[in-house]
Order: C-alpha cells, then structure tokens, then sequence
C-alpha cells in the first residue's frame, strides 16, 4: 500500500488523553514492579504526568518541541527498563532448556533450539539497556546543555558522559551557575558507579563491547565457555576480551609446536572470562544499569524542580533542532510490498 493511495484529508483525530491529571496505569504497574526506578516516577510525576500543555517555563517554547522531546525521553528510559527486564526473564529461561552433558547424564530434558533463541534475548537484552543510558544522557545533555564536552542534546551518546566521568572535574572558581551546581552533583554521584573499583572495574566499558559487537556482528560472536562444579551442573561463561580466538591456542598433529611458553587452560580461562556466569552476570548487569539510571534521574528531578521557573531553554532548543534528520526516501521500485516474505501486500 503507498501513502497516496490512503485517505488523508482528516477532518478529525481520535487519539488517547493527552492532558492527564493521575499518572498512566502502565507507569504505575512499571514502578510498583521495582523494574522503573522510584526516581523515574518522582520526576513522570513532578512533570504532571507528561500531560500536554503543563510544560515549566524553562522547557516552553511555541512549538511544544523541549517538553515533547523531553517527554520522548522519559517514556523511551521506562520502555528500554520494561523491554530490558522481558528480555532477561527470556533468557534465562532459554539458558536453562539449553543441552549440557550434565543434563544428559541427569536424564533432564532439553531443547535444540533454546541456545538460539537465548543469544538472541541477550543481543536485545544488551541493546535495551544501553538504550536506557542513551535516553538519560539526552536528558543530561537537556537540563545541562554545553556542560559535557561532546555531549549534544540529540545525540544520545552516554558514551560522551562516561568518558567526561573518566576525567577529574575541573573547578571554575568563583560564583557558581544553578547548571554549574548540579553538573558537579552530577559528577559526584555518578562517577563512584561508572568508574568502579575492582572486581566491577571496567564493566560499563565491557557493557558497550558486548552491546557493540551484538549489535553489529550479530548474536553469533560470542563464545561462550561451559564449565561444570563437583555436581556435574554446567554454567556458562562469556570472554571479556574482543576477539576470543580459542583457536590461536591449537597445535594440529605433526606441526610444529607454538614457541614460547603457553598459558595453562586454568590460567588462559582465568585471564579471558568474566568471573562470573552469564545468567549473574546479566541479573548483576541489570541491577548496575538501574542503580546508575535511577542515580543519574535523582539529580535530574533535582534540577528540574530548581530550572522549571527560569527562562526558556533555548541554548537546548537550538541544539536539538539541530540535531533533526529528514530522509528524501518516500519508497521502493518495483514489486509489490512484502512479496516473497509472506506478509501481506
């Protein structure tokens, strides 16, 4: 079907409440479910429930553009939450109907196709919760806008905010900004959570790898290593290094032997694997990123209950309307519509 060839002279909308006076049941039942932070749901509601036309002077501009964006935020954090949790439950559930020799000498039952669909409930597990932390950098970048080096309102990119929070801060003396205070409340708060200290060093860096590689390599890239306890239960364990080559560690029959001295496979899984199984360190992972979201949202609320009365945002304003994409693409040529793939034309 094209565009063209649908009704669009509209002389009414029917769409659902857009002036809302009590907060939306599926906001409630995320908070109420401990998967949204309280925070998240402080700050829904302090912004009247993201109701239209309720939006504070410093998020105000003719074309409702900050408020609506900033309400496309909020709504994008609960959703990644939301779809992040459904994706781990999966998982988890997938890994535990996937063969192991354990299982087999059990006489347990399994299914050949469960470690299929568990890479991809990780996969989008991964890309959910960076969505999450993409949103709230958008957020950052919102109420606090040119504070961030690289951090530009549009943009999404936490990344930035991690490398900022990799730095010390540097002090500007003298009087200090309302933005100036919260950056700095911001940085305190987040720092001690991203830049950890062993054994969780690192892990926001290797959060991204993963999520990176899943996302442009497919679910495929990972290999996984299984290892057993004195009970014959098999656990899985996932390589924190990019790439896992366990071939480079093969001698072929008759060749020559690799020179130098090889790491015994103790040490070699030691040095290569998170230390932890990939169900708990997904539950782990899950519980770091909503700590840090929930952390990050604190301050924001903050803000926003100190910014709502000042003037316009237009340093943000301008930012995000540069930031806006428009594509020329409006179709393709030739054959009809979903032909060859069973859907509907």
């Amino acid at each position: 079907m094209r565009l063209e060839n649908c009704k669009t002279e509209i002389n009414q909308v029917v769409s659902a409440p857009i002036i809302r006076t009590k907060p939306e049941d599926d906001w409630v039942t995320a908070k109420d479910s401990g998967v949204l932070p309280l925070t998240a749901f402080t700050l829904y509601s302090r912004a009247n429930f993201l109701s239209f036309d309720t939006e504070p002077p410093f998020l105000a501009d003719k074309k409702r553009i900050l408020f609506s964006y900033f309400s496309m935020l909020l709504t994008s954090i609960k959703e990644s939450l939301l779809d992040a949790d459904c994706e781990l439950h999966l998982f988890i559930k997938a890994r535990a109907q996937v063969y192991d020799p354990g299982k087999k000498l059990r006489g347990e039952t399994w299914d050949a196709t469960a470690d299929n669909r568990a890479r991809k409930h990780f996969r989008i597990y991964l890309l959910s919760l960076q969505a999450g932390l993409d949103a709230n950098a958008d957020l950052i970048a919102m109420f606090l806008p040119n504070l961030i080096p690289g951090l530009n309102l549009g943009r999404a990119h936490f990344s930035r905010v991690e490398a900022w929070l990799a730095q010390p801060l540097v002090s500007t003396g003298g009087i200090v900004s309302p933005q100036r205070y919260y950056l700095e409340q911001l940085y305190t708060q987040l720092r001690p959570l991203v830049q950890a200290k062993p054994p969780e060093k690192d892990w926001l860096q290797l959060m991204r790898m993963f999520r990176n590689k899943a996302a442009h390599l497919g679910d495929r890239v990972f290999r996984y290593v299984g290892l057993h306890d004195s009970k014959d239960m098999f656990y899985t364990f996932i390589p924190r290094e990019w790439p896992f080559l366990w071939e480079e560690h093969i001698n072929l029959a008759g060749g020559s032997p690799q020179s130098g001295q090889q790491p015994t496979v103790g040490l070699l899984l030691h040095n290569s694997l998170v230390h932890e199984d990939i169900v708990s360190y997904s539950l782990g992972l899950q519980r770091k990123v909503t700590e840090l979201i929930a952390t990050n949202i604190d301050v924001i609320d903050s803000a926003y209950a100190a910014f709502q009365d000042f003037q316009p945002n237009n340093i943000a304003l301008a930012e995000l309307t540069k930031s806006f994409m428009r594509s020329d693409f409006e179709h393709f040529l030739g054959g009809n519509a979903g032909a060859g793939s069973g859907l509907e034309t």
